[in-house]
């Protein structure tokens, strides 16, 4: 009845959790970074695509209408 269990004690290293925790997030901040410099390129192309087709209606209007 009177068993003692042994247990392994997990030792955890903090410095080593703190460091990939670190990375991660830098990782994480640096695809943010992507993502949003990609998304400003791709919405400046689109107003730049619409603003050449504006310019060409108003363009083709003209030469028809004279």
């Amino acid at each position: 009845m009177g068993k003692s269990k042994s247990y392994l004690a997990m030792r955890t290293d903090y410095d080593d959790t703190r460091d990939l925790i670190g990375s991660d997030l830098r990782e994480l901040a640096n695809a943010a970074r992507k993502l949003t410099r990609h998304a400003i390129q791709l919405g400046s192309l689109g107003f730049g695509t619409f603003f050449f087709e504006w310019l060409a209606s108003f363009a083709a209007m003209y030469v028809f209408s004279a």
